[in-house]
Protein backbone atom coordinates (compact mmCIF):
# COMPACT_ATOMS: atom_id res chain seq x y z
CA UNK A 1 0.00 0.00 0.00
CA UNK A 2 1.38 3.38 -0.92
CA UNK A 3 2.19 5.96 1.73
CA UNK A 4 -0.61 8.37 2.51
CA UNK A 5 -0.02 11.98 1.54
CA UNK A 6 -1.63 14.68 3.64
CA UNK A 7 -3.48 15.92 0.59
CA UNK A 8 -5.30 12.60 0.43
CA UNK A 9 -6.87 13.17 3.84
CA UNK A 10 -8.89 16.22 2.86
CA UNK A 11 -12.20 15.47 1.13
CA UNK A 12 -12.01 16.64 -2.45
CA UNK A 13 -14.88 19.12 -2.18
CA UNK A 14 -13.53 20.83 0.92
CA UNK A 15 -11.28 23.45 -0.65
CA UNK A 16 -14.08 24.53 -2.98
CA UNK A 17 -16.61 24.81 -0.15
CA UNK A 18 -14.55 27.17 2.00
CA UNK A 19 -15.11 24.91 4.99
CA UNK A 20 -12.39 23.26 7.04
CA UNK A 21 -12.32 19.70 8.37
CA UNK A 22 -11.90 19.61 12.15
CA UNK A 23 -11.49 17.21 15.04
CA UNK A 24 -11.09 17.99 18.72
CA UNK A 25 -8.10 16.59 20.62
CA UNK A 26 -9.18 16.28 24.24
CA UNK A 27 -7.33 13.16 25.36
CA UNK A 28 -3.61 13.81 26.06
CA UNK A 29 -2.37 10.65 24.35
CA UNK A 30 -4.56 11.38 21.33
CA UNK A 31 -2.99 14.83 21.18
CA UNK A 32 0.48 13.30 21.03
CA UNK A 33 -0.64 10.65 18.53
CA UNK A 34 -1.93 13.36 16.19
CA UNK A 35 1.37 15.24 16.37
CA UNK A 36 3.38 12.07 15.83
CA UNK A 37 1.33 11.11 12.79
CA UNK A 38 1.45 14.61 11.34
CA UNK A 39 5.25 14.82 11.57
CA UNK A 40 5.68 11.35 10.10
CA UNK A 41 3.25 12.12 7.27
CA UNK A 42 4.81 15.41 6.16
CA UNK A 43 6.29 15.33 2.65
CA UNK A 44 7.46 18.86 1.98
CA UNK A 45 7.35 21.21 4.97
CA UNK A 46 6.95 21.28 8.75
CA UNK A 47 6.40 24.62 10.45
CA UNK A 48 6.38 24.29 14.23
CA UNK A 49 6.02 26.96 16.93
CA UNK A 50 5.69 26.55 20.70
CA UNK A 51 6.03 28.56 23.88
CA UNK A 52 7.52 25.68 25.92
CA UNK A 53 9.48 22.65 24.78
CA UNK A 54 10.62 20.48 27.67
CA UNK A 55 13.72 18.30 27.63
CA UNK A 56 11.76 15.24 28.74
CA UNK A 57 10.41 12.03 27.21
CA UNK A 58 7.75 13.50 24.92
CA UNK A 59 9.88 16.52 24.02
CA UNK A 60 12.85 14.35 23.09
CA UNK A 61 10.74 11.91 21.07
CA UNK A 62 9.20 14.69 19.00
CA UNK A 63 12.62 16.21 18.30
CA UNK A 64 13.75 12.76 17.11
CA UNK A 65 10.75 12.62 14.77
CA UNK A 66 11.58 16.08 13.42
CA UNK A 67 15.13 14.94 12.67
CA UNK A 68 13.78 11.88 10.84
CA UNK A 69 11.46 14.08 8.79
CA UNK A 70 14.32 16.40 7.86
CA UNK A 71 16.51 13.49 6.79
CA UNK A 72 13.86 12.29 4.36
CA UNK A 73 13.82 15.74 2.75
CA UNK A 74 11.16 17.68 4.65
CA UNK A 75 12.04 21.36 5.13
CA UNK A 76 11.62 22.05 8.85
CA UNK A 77 11.27 25.41 10.57
CA UNK A 78 11.13 25.31 14.37
CA UNK A 79 10.31 28.45 16.36
CA UNK A 80 10.35 28.33 20.16
CA UNK A 81 10.11 31.04 22.78
CA UNK A 82 13.51 31.23 24.45
CA UNK A 83 11.85 31.40 27.87
CA UNK A 84 10.64 27.82 27.46
CA UNK A 85 13.70 25.80 26.38
CA UNK A 86 15.68 25.35 29.58
CA UNK A 87 18.52 22.88 29.03
CA UNK A 88 17.98 22.49 25.28
CA UNK A 89 20.68 24.78 23.84
CA UNK A 90 22.97 21.95 22.73
CA UNK A 91 20.13 19.77 21.42
CA UNK A 92 18.67 22.62 19.38
CA UNK A 93 22.11 23.51 18.02
CA UNK A 94 22.45 19.91 16.81
CA UNK A 95 19.02 20.07 15.23
CA UNK A 96 19.79 23.38 13.54
CA UNK A 97 22.90 21.80 11.99
CA UNK A 98 20.72 19.38 10.01
CA UNK A 99 20.70 20.49 6.33
CA UNK A 100 16.90 20.75 6.09
CA UNK A 101 16.27 22.38 9.48
CA UNK A 102 16.20 25.97 10.67
CA UNK A 103 15.69 26.70 14.38
CA UNK A 104 14.90 30.17 15.66
CA UNK A 105 14.24 31.56 19.14
CA UNK A 106 11.80 34.31 20.04
CA UNK A 107 12.99 37.22 22.18
CA UNK A 108 16.12 35.38 23.38
CA UNK A 109 18.08 35.88 26.56
CA UNK A 110 21.61 37.14 26.08
CA UNK A 111 22.78 35.63 29.38
CA UNK A 112 22.34 31.92 28.77
CA UNK A 113 23.30 30.79 32.28
CA UNK A 114 21.93 33.67 34.35
CA UNK A 115 18.47 34.30 32.93
CA UNK A 116 17.02 35.35 36.25
CA UNK A 117 19.60 38.11 36.49
CA UNK A 118 18.83 39.33 32.98
CA UNK A 119 15.15 39.63 33.89
CA UNK A 120 16.19 42.30 36.40
CA UNK A 121 17.97 44.42 33.79
CA UNK A 122 15.85 43.80 30.68
CA UNK A 123 12.38 43.22 32.09
CA UNK A 124 10.54 45.40 29.58
CA UNK A 125 12.04 43.60 26.57
CA UNK A 126 11.81 40.10 28.01
CA UNK A 127 8.28 40.49 29.35
CA UNK A 128 6.63 39.97 25.96
CA UNK A 129 6.64 36.29 24.96
CA UNK A 130 5.36 34.25 22.02
CA UNK A 131 2.63 32.10 23.54
CA UNK A 132 1.33 30.70 20.23
CA UNK A 133 1.35 26.94 19.65
CA UNK A 134 0.95 25.23 16.28
CA UNK A 135 2.33 22.41 14.15
CA UNK A 136 1.58 22.64 10.42
CA UNK A 137 2.56 20.07 7.79
CA UNK A 138 2.79 20.74 4.06
CA UNK A 139 0.81 23.97 4.60
CA UNK A 140 -2.22 21.70 4.51
CA UNK A 141 -2.94 20.31 7.98
CA UNK A 142 -2.38 21.91 11.37
CA UNK A 143 -2.68 21.25 15.10
CA UNK A 144 -3.20 24.22 17.39
CA UNK A 145 -4.59 24.87 20.83
CA UNK A 146 -3.39 25.14 24.40
CA UNK A 147 -0.76 22.42 24.69
CA UNK A 148 2.96 23.05 24.86
CA UNK A 149 5.44 20.21 24.39
CA UNK A 150 6.10 18.28 27.58
CA UNK A 151 5.13 15.12 29.43
CA UNK A 152 2.49 16.91 31.53
CA UNK A 153 0.53 17.74 28.35
CA UNK A 154 0.57 14.26 26.79
CA UNK A 155 -0.08 11.80 29.61
CA UNK A 156 3.55 10.69 29.63
CA UNK A 157 3.79 10.70 33.42
CA UNK A 158 1.43 9.74 36.21
CA UNK A 159 1.71 12.94 38.25
CA UNK A 160 1.66 16.57 37.23
CA UNK A 161 -0.74 16.54 34.29
CA UNK A 162 -2.63 19.29 32.48
CA UNK A 163 -6.22 19.10 31.24
CA UNK A 164 -5.99 20.79 27.85
CA UNK A 165 -7.55 21.03 24.40
CA UNK A 166 -6.29 21.18 20.81
CA UNK A 167 -7.83 20.97 17.36
CA UNK A 168 -6.45 19.17 14.32
CA UNK A 169 -7.66 20.84 11.14
CA UNK A 170 -7.23 20.66 7.41
CA UNK A 171 -8.52 23.01 4.75
CA UNK A 172 -8.55 26.81 4.51
CA UNK A 173 -7.82 27.39 8.20
CA UNK A 174 -4.48 25.56 7.87
CA UNK A 175 -3.38 28.14 5.31
CA UNK A 176 -4.34 30.91 7.75
CA UNK A 177 -2.28 29.32 10.52
CA UNK A 178 0.62 29.07 8.09
CA UNK A 179 0.36 32.81 7.38
CA UNK A 180 0.52 33.52 11.11
CA UNK A 181 3.59 31.32 11.45
CA UNK A 182 5.26 33.11 8.54
CA UNK A 183 4.69 36.46 10.21
CA UNK A 184 6.11 35.17 13.49
CA UNK A 185 9.09 33.63 11.69
CA UNK A 186 9.96 36.95 10.06
CA UNK A 187 9.53 39.00 13.25
CA UNK A 188 12.40 41.25 14.27
CA UNK A 189 12.24 39.62 17.73
CA UNK A 190 13.21 36.22 16.26
CA UNK A 191 16.86 35.13 15.97
CA UNK A 192 18.60 31.99 14.75
CA UNK A 193 19.57 29.56 17.48
CA UNK A 194 23.18 29.64 16.24
CA UNK A 195 23.36 33.40 16.75
CA UNK A 196 21.83 33.12 20.21
CA UNK A 197 23.70 30.19 21.77
CA UNK A 198 27.04 30.79 20.06
CA UNK A 199 29.64 28.05 19.95
CA UNK A 200 28.50 24.97 21.84
CA UNK A 201 31.39 22.81 23.14
CA UNK A 202 31.74 19.47 21.39
CA UNK A 203 31.42 17.72 24.73
CA UNK A 204 28.03 19.36 25.33
CA UNK A 205 26.83 18.28 21.89
CA UNK A 206 27.97 14.72 22.51
CA UNK A 207 26.22 14.70 25.85
CA UNK A 208 22.98 15.99 24.29
CA UNK A 209 23.12 13.39 21.52
CA UNK A 210 23.81 10.59 24.00
CA UNK A 211 20.96 11.70 26.23
CA UNK A 212 18.56 11.72 23.27
CA UNK A 213 19.68 8.25 22.21
CA UNK A 214 19.37 6.90 25.74
CA UNK A 215 15.85 8.32 26.00
CA UNK A 216 14.81 6.85 22.65
CA UNK A 217 16.07 3.39 23.65
CA UNK A 218 14.57 3.44 27.13
CA UNK A 219 11.81 1.10 28.21
CA UNK A 220 9.69 4.15 29.07
CA UNK A 221 9.96 5.48 25.50
CA UNK A 222 9.12 2.13 23.94
CA UNK A 223 6.15 1.65 26.23
CA UNK A 224 4.86 5.18 25.64
CA UNK A 225 5.22 5.00 21.84
CA UNK A 226 3.45 1.64 21.82
CA UNK A 227 0.55 3.21 23.73
CA UNK A 228 0.49 6.15 21.33
CA UNK A 229 0.53 4.01 18.19
CA UNK A 230 -2.29 1.92 19.68
CA UNK A 231 -4.54 4.98 19.89
CA UNK A 232 -7.56 4.56 17.57
CA UNK A 233 -7.00 8.07 16.22
CA UNK A 234 -3.50 7.14 15.06
CA UNK A 235 -4.90 4.32 12.91
CA UNK A 236 -7.80 6.50 11.75
CA UNK A 237 -5.38 9.15 10.52
CA UNK A 238 -3.19 6.56 8.83
CA UNK A 239 -6.11 5.05 6.95
CA UNK A 240 -7.99 8.28 6.20
CA UNK A 241 -11.08 7.36 8.20
CA UNK A 242 -11.25 10.23 10.67
CA UNK A 243 -14.77 11.43 11.35
CA UNK A 244 -14.12 15.07 10.45
CA UNK A 245 -16.61 17.83 11.28
CA UNK A 246 -16.91 20.29 8.39
CA UNK A 247 -17.39 23.89 9.48
CA UNK A 248 -16.27 27.48 8.86
CA UNK A 249 -13.11 28.11 10.87
CA UNK A 250 -10.69 31.02 11.06
CA UNK A 251 -7.37 31.55 12.81
CA UNK A 252 -7.05 34.63 14.99
CA UNK A 253 -3.72 35.89 16.26
CA UNK A 254 -1.90 38.71 17.95
CA UNK A 255 1.23 39.42 15.94
CA UNK A 256 4.56 39.89 17.76
CA UNK A 257 5.38 43.20 16.10
CA UNK A 258 2.14 44.59 17.51
CA UNK A 259 2.54 43.25 21.05
CA UNK A 260 4.74 46.09 22.24
CA UNK A 261 2.19 48.65 21.04
CA UNK A 262 -0.66 47.32 23.17
CA UNK A 263 -1.34 49.25 26.37
CA UNK A 264 -1.10 47.26 29.57
CA UNK A 265 -3.39 46.57 32.44
CA UNK A 266 -6.80 45.29 31.35
CA UNK A 267 -8.55 42.20 30.13
CA UNK A 268 -11.68 41.96 28.04
CA UNK A 269 -13.37 39.76 25.51
CA UNK A 270 -12.92 42.48 22.89
CA UNK A 271 -9.14 42.37 23.37
CA UNK A 272 -9.06 38.58 22.93
CA UNK A 273 -11.92 37.68 20.59
CA UNK A 274 -13.54 38.86 17.36
CA UNK A 275 -16.88 40.67 17.67
CA UNK A 276 -18.85 37.50 16.91
CA UNK A 277 -17.52 35.87 20.08
CA UNK A 278 -17.36 38.96 22.28
CA UNK A 279 -21.13 39.51 22.17
CA UNK A 280 -23.04 36.40 23.29
CA UNK A 281 -26.81 36.76 23.47
CA UNK A 282 -27.85 33.79 25.60
CA UNK A 283 -24.91 31.76 26.89
CA UNK A 284 -21.17 32.10 27.47
CA UNK A 285 -18.98 29.32 28.84
CA UNK A 286 -15.49 30.52 29.65
CA UNK A 287 -12.77 27.99 30.50
CA UNK A 288 -9.35 29.39 31.33
CA UNK A 289 -6.66 27.84 33.48
CA UNK A 290 -5.40 31.33 34.28
CA UNK A 291 -8.35 33.67 34.81
CA UNK A 292 -7.53 37.27 35.77
CA UNK A 293 -10.46 39.39 34.54
CA UNK A 294 -9.38 42.78 36.02
CA UNK A 295 -11.91 45.59 36.45
CA UNK A 296 -12.51 45.87 32.70
CA UNK A 297 -13.18 42.16 32.29
CA UNK A 298 -15.54 42.16 35.27
CA UNK A 299 -17.40 45.10 33.76
CA UNK A 300 -17.74 43.43 30.35
CA UNK A 301 -18.95 40.16 31.82
CA UNK A 302 -21.40 42.05 34.05
CA UNK A 303 -22.78 43.95 31.05
CA UNK A 304 -23.33 40.69 29.18
CA UNK A 305 -25.13 39.24 32.21
CA UNK A 306 -27.37 42.31 32.48
CA UNK A 307 -28.32 41.86 28.83
CA UNK A 308 -29.54 38.35 29.60
CA UNK A 309 -26.62 36.03 28.83
CA UNK A 310 -25.90 33.24 31.27
CA UNK A 311 -22.18 33.30 32.05
CA UNK A 312 -20.26 30.41 33.58
CA UNK A 313 -16.53 30.32 34.27
CA UNK A 314 -14.31 27.33 35.03
CA UNK A 315 -10.79 27.97 36.27
CA UNK A 316 -8.30 26.42 38.68
CA UNK A 317 -8.72 26.43 42.41
CA UNK A 318 -5.66 27.47 44.37
CA UNK A 319 -5.03 23.81 45.17
CA UNK A 320 -5.02 22.91 41.46
CA UNK A 321 -3.14 25.82 39.90
CA UNK A 322 0.52 25.44 38.95
CA UNK A 323 1.05 29.24 39.18
CA UNK A 324 -0.01 30.39 42.62
CA UNK A 325 0.61 34.08 41.94
CA UNK A 326 -2.05 34.07 39.20
CA UNK A 327 -4.60 33.08 41.83
CA UNK A 328 -3.83 36.34 43.61
CA UNK A 329 -4.97 38.23 40.52
CA UNK A 330 -8.20 36.24 40.27
CA UNK A 331 -9.23 35.92 43.93
CA UNK A 332 -10.23 39.58 44.56
CA UNK A 333 -12.66 39.49 41.59
CA UNK A 334 -14.74 36.57 42.82
CA UNK A 335 -17.20 38.39 45.07
CA UNK A 336 -17.88 41.05 42.45
CA UNK A 337 -18.53 38.48 39.73
CA UNK A 338 -20.84 36.42 41.95
CA UNK A 339 -22.76 39.52 43.05
CA UNK A 340 -23.35 40.34 39.39
CA UNK A 341 -24.71 36.92 38.53
CA UNK A 342 -21.69 35.23 36.97
CA UNK A 343 -21.37 31.56 37.97
CA UNK A 344 -17.89 30.45 39.07
CA UNK A 345 -16.46 26.94 39.25
CA UNK A 346 -12.98 25.94 40.38
CA UNK A 347 -11.22 22.70 39.48
CA UNK A 348 -10.20 20.79 42.63
CA UNK A 349 -6.86 19.22 43.29
CA UNK A 350 -6.87 15.54 42.24
CA UNK A 351 -5.94 14.33 45.71
CA UNK A 352 -8.87 16.20 47.27
CA UNK A 353 -11.48 13.45 47.20
CA UNK A 354 -15.21 14.14 47.66
CA UNK A 355 -16.69 13.85 51.14
CA UNK A 356 -17.98 10.35 50.64
CA UNK A 357 -14.33 9.22 50.96
CA UNK A 358 -12.88 11.98 53.12
CA UNK A 359 -13.66 13.93 56.28
CA UNK A 360 -12.05 17.22 55.33
CA UNK A 361 -9.86 18.91 52.77
CA UNK A 362 -6.51 17.22 53.05
CA UNK A 363 -4.28 19.48 50.99
CA UNK A 364 -2.40 22.18 52.88
CA UNK A 365 -1.58 24.19 49.76
CA UNK A 366 1.46 26.25 48.90
CA UNK A 367 2.71 28.60 46.23
CA UNK A 368 3.47 26.17 43.47
CA UNK A 369 6.71 25.37 41.69
CA UNK A 370 6.70 24.79 37.94
CA UNK A 371 6.97 21.03 38.41
CA UNK A 372 3.75 20.57 40.33
CA UNK A 373 2.55 17.08 41.30
CA UNK A 374 -1.20 17.37 40.82
CA UNK A 375 -3.55 17.92 37.89
CA UNK A 376 -4.28 21.39 36.61
CA UNK A 377 -6.60 23.02 34.08
CA UNK A 378 -4.65 24.46 31.14
CA UNK A 379 -7.29 24.71 28.38
CA UNK A 380 -8.39 28.04 26.92
CA UNK A 381 -11.92 27.70 25.58
CA UNK A 382 -14.77 30.18 25.02
CA UNK A 383 -18.15 28.76 23.90
CA UNK A 384 -20.69 31.32 22.71
CA UNK A 385 -24.42 30.58 22.49
CA UNK A 386 -23.55 26.91 21.90
CA UNK A 387 -23.02 27.77 18.23
CA UNK A 388 -19.39 28.80 17.92
CA UNK A 389 -16.28 28.73 20.05
CA UNK A 390 -12.63 29.68 20.39
CA UNK A 391 -9.83 27.30 21.35
CA UNK A 392 -6.21 28.34 21.40
CA UNK A 393 -3.42 29.77 23.49
CA UNK A 394 -5.09 32.88 24.95
CA UNK A 395 -6.06 32.86 28.61
CA UNK A 396 -8.57 35.35 29.98
CA UNK A 397 -5.88 37.51 31.55
CA UNK A 398 -3.94 40.74 30.90
CA UNK A 399 -0.86 38.87 29.71
CA UNK A 400 -2.77 37.31 26.82
CA UNK A 401 -4.66 40.51 26.07
CA UNK A 402 -1.76 42.94 26.27
CA UNK A 403 1.67 41.33 26.41
CA UNK A 404 2.03 37.99 24.66
CA UNK A 405 1.49 36.87 21.09
CA UNK A 406 -1.39 34.41 20.92
CA UNK A 407 -2.93 32.07 18.35
CA UNK A 408 -6.29 30.35 18.27
CA UNK A 409 -9.08 29.14 16.05
CA UNK A 410 -12.71 30.28 15.93
CA UNK A 411 -15.04 27.51 14.79
CA UNK A 412 -18.69 27.94 13.82
CA UNK A 413 -20.14 24.53 14.63
CA UNK A 414 -23.17 23.82 16.78
CA UNK A 415 -22.16 20.14 16.82
CA UNK A 416 -18.71 20.74 18.30
CA UNK A 417 -19.96 23.58 20.52
CA UNK A 418 -22.57 21.30 22.05
CA UNK A 419 -19.98 18.56 22.53
CA UNK A 420 -17.71 20.96 24.41
CA UNK A 421 -20.60 22.41 26.42
CA UNK A 422 -21.48 18.89 27.58
CA UNK A 423 -17.86 18.38 28.62
CA UNK A 424 -18.10 21.61 30.63
CA UNK A 425 -21.28 20.39 32.33
CA UNK A 426 -19.46 17.24 33.40
CA UNK A 427 -16.46 19.22 34.62
CA UNK A 428 -18.62 21.65 36.59
CA UNK A 429 -20.24 18.71 38.41
CA UNK A 430 -16.76 17.63 39.46
CA UNK A 431 -15.66 21.05 40.70
CA UNK A 432 -16.13 23.51 43.54
CA UNK A 433 -19.10 25.78 42.93
CA UNK A 434 -18.55 29.21 44.45
CA UNK A 435 -21.31 31.11 46.20
CA UNK A 436 -22.02 33.89 48.67
CA UNK A 437 -23.15 33.24 52.24
CA UNK A 438 -25.96 35.37 53.71
CA UNK A 439 -23.35 37.63 55.30
CA UNK A 440 -21.59 38.09 51.95
CA UNK A 441 -18.66 35.74 52.59
CA UNK A 442 -17.40 33.40 49.88
CA UNK A 443 -18.33 29.73 50.06
CA UNK A 444 -17.18 26.62 48.19
CA UNK A 445 -19.49 23.69 47.53
CA UNK A 446 -17.91 20.45 46.34
CA UNK A 447 -20.30 19.36 43.58
CA UNK A 448 -18.91 15.81 43.77
CA UNK A 449 -20.23 15.23 47.28
CA UNK A 450 -23.29 13.07 47.90
CA UNK A 451 -24.69 15.85 50.06
CA UNK A 452 -23.00 19.09 48.95
CA UNK A 453 -22.52 21.56 51.78
CA UNK A 454 -21.02 25.05 51.41
CA UNK A 455 -17.72 25.55 53.21
CA UNK A 456 -16.29 28.95 54.05
CA UNK A 457 -12.62 27.96 54.01
CA UNK A 458 -10.96 28.06 50.61
CA UNK A 459 -9.94 24.54 49.57
CA UNK A 460 -6.25 23.78 49.53
CA UNK A 461 -5.24 26.78 51.63
CA UNK A 462 -4.09 27.41 55.17
CA UNK A 463 -3.66 30.62 57.12
CA UNK A 464 -0.23 31.29 55.58
CA UNK A 465 -1.27 30.77 51.96
CA UNK A 466 -4.41 32.87 52.42
CA UNK A 467 -2.27 35.66 53.85
CA UNK A 468 0.12 35.39 50.89
CA UNK A 469 -2.76 35.54 48.41
CA UNK A 470 -4.10 38.64 50.15
CA UNK A 471 -0.69 40.30 50.19
CA UNK A 472 0.01 39.60 46.53
CA UNK A 473 -3.47 40.82 45.58
CA UNK A 474 -2.62 44.24 47.04
CA UNK A 475 0.56 44.65 44.97
CA UNK A 476 -1.34 45.67 41.80
CA UNK A 477 0.55 43.26 39.55
CA UNK A 478 -2.52 42.22 37.54
CA UNK A 479 -1.07 43.67 34.34
CA UNK A 480 1.78 41.14 34.45
CA UNK A 481 -0.42 38.06 35.05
Amino acid sequence: MRALRLGDVEPSDKARSGLSSLRLLQDPKEAFAARLWLIRSAWRTLDVQYYIWHDDLSGSLLLDEIVSAARRGVAVRLLIDDNGIGGLDARLALLDAEPSVAVRLYNPFRMRRFRGLEWLFAFRRLNSRIHAKSLTADRHMTILGGRNIGDEYFGARSKGQFDDLDVIATGPVAAEVEQVFEHHWQSTAVHSVAAVVGRIPASAKRSAAQKAETTARSAAAKSYLAAIEAQPLFADLQHSRVNWVKAPAHAIAVMPDHAADRQHGSTGLHELMPQSLASPTSDLILISGYFVPTAQGCSELSDLRRRGARIRVLTNSFAATDVGIVHAGYAPCRKTLLQRGIELFEMPAPDDAPKRTRAKFIRSGSMRARRFSGKSLHAKLYIVDRRHFYVGSANFDPRSARLNTELGIVIESATLSEQLAEAFEMASHNSYRLGLSPDGALSWTDERDDQPTPERTEPGTNMFTRSMIGLLAKLSIDSQL
